[in-house]
């Protein structure tokens, strides 16, 4: 890799530091710097009437007068006075432009390109691109973003300083692949996006190139499949999907499961027929009841273990990234367990050491069938006899290394491999579920169970806020319970939002008989759950908090949250926060406040719908893959010039990625 110097690119070593801050550092990062659109100059107009001010413009006109000025608060003002080709006249503004009285005076004949403003009955141009109209520059000139404050035109000046280590890159996709699409090399299509000779030109660069970055990603995620399952063959226990010891454990619910839980049963219960590790994503909406789902997965593995001829007793080990979860899951499931003679128990940090000496013993000698549990479960201490499935609830919540402790673990007695079950209650687009996760199959779980009434969501103004109190208080003396959001824990001097300790403050003030609680992310492990406990057992009315409520906290008594500064969150988040409440038998409302500067229309979204879903693709549009579902955060890079809605465009390069592996 060529480092960028100053002598390279004739710059200053100022632009080669805030080039490095933006993670521009070599050649191949600059090359790598894509356009993300262009201006199309083409078109030259020599009239002031022909203008369309909705679009920018080409002009050929002529310098009248070219001044410059001091504004008040020190900026420096050129204005330029334009004839068209009939002499009628309109104005250009630049701010800060110094070379304009230097390189330009009255009397050029110039091109100008720009999207012109019409007011007070004068048209105007602000900031246009301005060049001699006998200059031969390129018609179709690339936009680049922005990177610590350096503009596009930089980049545009800069390109033509690297364009010889353009015919250097390699190649990425297969040449098969390369062929079979018609595609053309990936220096050509480089020098295209760089300098493109038409609209076409730059059209065709973008859609090869940005195949091409889908392709990488996803090939990747499925070549991790395929060697999984290549490790695993034959070191996974197969246990062959029973119909009749399914409708068995249904039969013991006190619910009827729904279609969507169907299916998604079906699809783990076939995975875990094959020779080798399922490794299978489960996406679920909040309150579509994933818990039960993968408790029947559980315990069909375990009935049907026994049945195999060598009769191995297997295990299950569930692992849930807070205590509170773990034994919320514990407690939820202990009896259906119970039911099939099932040994069961919990193992997380707050227990005593001799309880946590007695599970481990118990996980070793293979007397616990399923175990529930944090972080504490993936110790060096801790030892299955035979640990033939894992769950992971809220994989995000894990990083890689301690979820492949899990997922790769195996006993010293008999090498099995473990299935992997992973879950999210994050709804993620398809598009980027099939690009990121690649290396497991996913499932899908968004039908709500019958019954569940859709959560009333409503935003709200400051002036709306008593009104919202005096309702509140209603719902509180009827004895349910409220949730109550802020963005912060303390105050800031830069961010005009309530903080959940002065909200806590506030709260206590408006509803002085009532008991409010405080929680955040600055307490202790162990504190947070003593609080969240307390919720649950309903020693708190209203729980004042910060982000850290939750996902998965059950409490159906609690039927209102409200979240401060709504607009500074993003709808995945909120549509979460709002998953904590409907759980229960009432009717259960979220309020969404917004500080006096929003006056947008992105959070009528949460008023339209209960589907998360549908949310995340909104979502996906509004704010980009690096701002959502922590992708930056799991490693995945930010595209470079692929769009992830393009939903056509990702299954397509899915197909041909599987149709080569199998020519292969």
């Amino acid at each position: 890799m060529t480092l960028l110097n100053k002598t390279l690119l004739h710059t200053t070593d100022s632009y080669i530091k805030r080039l490095q801050k933006g993670g521009i550092s070599t050649v191949e990062d600059l090359i790598g710097h894509y356009p993300r659109t262009y201006k199309d100059k083409s078109d030259v107009l020599e009239l002031f009437s022909y203008v369309n001010i909705k679009e920018p413009n080409t002009l050929r006109v002529k310098i009248e007068s070219l001044t410059t000025e001091r504004t008040r608060n020190g900026k420096e003002l050129s204005k330029a006075v334009l004839a068209d080709k009939s002499g009628f006249l309109s104005e250009a503004v630049w701010f800060n432009r110094k070379y304009m009285l230097q390189k330009f005076h009255a009397g050029d004949t110039v091109k100008i390109y720009g999207k012109p403003k019409y007011e007070y009955g004068r048209l105007s141009f602000p900031s246009p691109d301005i060049e001699f109209a006998k200059d031969e520059g390129s018609s179709i000139v690339p936009v680049y973003p922005e990177c610590n404050y350096i503009p596009s035109a930089w980049f545009e000046g800069k390109m033509v300083c690297i364009r010889e280590y353009i015919r250097t890159i390699p190649e990425v996709l297969p040449e098969e692949i390369r062929k079979q699409k018609g595609f053309r090399t990936k220096a050509v299509n480089i020098t295209a996006i760089h300098f493109p000779t038409s609209k076409a030109d730059f059209e065709r660069a973008r859609t090869e190139l940005a195949y091409e970055e889908l392709f990488s990603l996803q090939y990747e995620g499925i070549m991790r499949k395929k060697s999984g399952e290549e490790a695993s063959a034959g070191r996974a226990i197969p246990i062959p999907m029973n119909p009749e010891t399914v409708k068995e454990i249904i039969s013991k619910l006190p619910f009827p499961l729904t279609n969507g839980q169907k299916v998604v049963l079906f699809q783990i219960l076939k995975d875990m027929e094959r020779p080798f590790a399922m490794q299978r994503l489960l996406q679920w909406d909040v309150g579509t009841g994933k818990t039960i789902v993968v408790m029947i997965a559980a315990i069909h593995a375990i009935l049907e273990s026994r049945k195999i001829p060598w009769n191995i007793p297997i295990q299950v080990a569930i692992l849930a990234p807070t205590e509170i979860l773990a034994r919320q899951h514990f407690a939820s499931s202990m009896n259906l367990l119970s039911s099939f003679w099932i040994t069961s128990d919990f193992l997380v940090g707050g227990l005593t050491s001799k309880q946590k000496t007695d599970v481990k013993a118990r996980l070793k000698n293979g007397d616990l069938s399923v175990v529930i549990g944090t972080h504490a479960l993936i110790e060096d201490t801790v030892h299955f006899e035979n640990l033939a499935l894992t769950i992971v609830d809220e994989q995000h919540r894990f990083g890689v290394e301690q979820r492949r402790a899990l997922e790769q673990y195996s006993s010293h007695k008999t090498w099995w491999l473990p299935h992997v079950l992973n879950m999210t209650a994050t709804p993620i687009p398809r598009t980027l579920s099939l690009t990121i996760y690649g290396d497991q199959d996913i499932s899908v779980l968004s039908e709500y169970p019958v019954g569940r009434l859709p959560i009333h969501t409503k935003v709200l103004s400051e002036t709306e806020r008593n009104e919202a109190y005096n309702f509140i208080a209603t719902e509180v003396q009827a004895g349910r319970q409220v949730y109550w959001i802020s963005p912060l824990v303390e105050e800031s001097e830069t961010l005009d939002i309530a903080s959940a300790v002065n909200m806590q403050e506030i709260l206590q003030s408006v509803f002085p008989t009532f008991r409010v609680g405080l929680i955040h992310g600055k307490m202790k492990a162990r504190e947070k759950d003593a609080i969240m406990q307390a919720f649950y057992e309903r020693k708190i009315d209203i729980l004042s908090s910060t982000s850290v409520v939750e996902v998965g906290v059950d409490n159906p008594n609690a039927s209102v949250i409200c979240i401060e500064a709504a607009e500074r969150f993003g709808l995945s988040q909120l549509h979460q926060f709002r998953g904590r409440v409907g759980r229960g038998k009432d009717q259960s409302y979220c309020y969404l406040f917004t500080t006096k500067s929003y006056t947008g229309e992105r959070l009528r979204a949460m008023e339209r719908t209960n589907d998360g879903f549908e949310l995340s693709e909104i979502d996906l549009e509004l704010r980009g893959p690096g701002e959502v579902y922590g992708v930056r955060q799991s490693g995945v890079p930010e595209f470079k010039i692929a769009d992830l809605k393009d939903l056509e465009l990702v299954s397509e390069i899915r197909e041909d990625i599987e149709e080569y592996m199998i020519k292969k």
